[in-house]
């Protein structure tokens, strides 16, 4: 376990080393919710629940998630699969699966700044007022259902060539932000995108976490989509891993 935990270490280090991935993960959601605030007048309510600068905020916290978890895992793991970094993996005595829980642990962990940062924005430039106890449950209840998002980095990691994984995670980004109602309330969106963000994870981590602050009851709808995609991810990268190992190639 030792060993786990140091390989873990290392593969956090080497993110948070990384200057292009820091700009893009804390850069983006920080640098929309500065822009789409003004949209709308930052005291007005959304849908009758909570006011359009929390609405944001809540947006921009699922928005840095996809962008952390699909950079960390998508983007970098097909770019070291390339090179054959994980091939040499392969050799020391750690055991296969611990590359795949390396990188999705990596990937929590790296969401987690993420999403204080982007609070700590919306309290300061964006004027948002939530007790002590509030911000903590709200920041442990994004983190803990950003799980989805970070197999989901993993699994395009596996998918995807290092030549291609950039307009995939690009296009993942576009779809879960903007079709998942994180850039406009998705009751103001046309019928036929309100279904399609009804489908999306993006739509029901922000729904939980809204929820939460309207002091709403968490709906069981959300969790249930959010530990399908788990599931289903999971097992999606179970079985890809598998295959490349037994091919000799991951």
């Amino acid at each position: 376990m030792s060993a786990l935990f140091a390989f873990i270490r290392f593969e956090l280090v080497r993110l948070l080393r990384s200057w292009k991935f820091l700009a893009i993960t804390i850069g983006f959601p920080v640098v929309f919710y500065m822009l789409f605030l003004g949209e709308h007048t930052a005291g007005a309510v959304v849908d009758g629940t909570v006011t359009w600068r929390v609405y944001l905020m809540v947006s921009m916290c699922t928005f840095g998630v996809v962008v952390a978890a699909l950079n960390a895992g998508g983007s970098r793991l097909a770019g070291e699969r390339s090179t054959g970094w994980a091939r040499q993996l392969r050799v020391t005595p750690m055991p296969a699966w611990s590359y795949v829980v390396t990188k999705v642990t990596a990937s929590m962990l790296v969401v987690l700044p993420v999403l204080v940062l982007v609070e700590v924005v919306g309290y300061t430039f964006g004027g948002v007022r939530l007790g002590i106890g509030e911000w903590f449950a709200l920041t442990a209840l994004m983190w803990v259902t950003a799980l989805p998002f970070a197999v989901l980095g993993v699994f395009v990691g596996f998918m995807v060539h290092a030549e291609t994984a950039y307009p995939v995670v690009t296009a993942l980004m576009f779809i879960l932000g903007y079709f998942g109602g994180l850039f406009n309330p998705v009751s103001q969106m046309p019928h036929a995108l309100q279904s399609a963000a009804q489908a999306l994870p993006s739509f029901h981590h922000a729904s939980l976490a809204l929820g939460f602050l309207s002091g709403q009851t968490l709906g069981a709808a959300h969790w249930l989509v959010l530990i399908g995609y788990t599931v289903v991810l999971g097992l999606a990268l179970m079985w890809k891993h598998r295959v490349e190992e037994s091919r000799g190639l991951a």
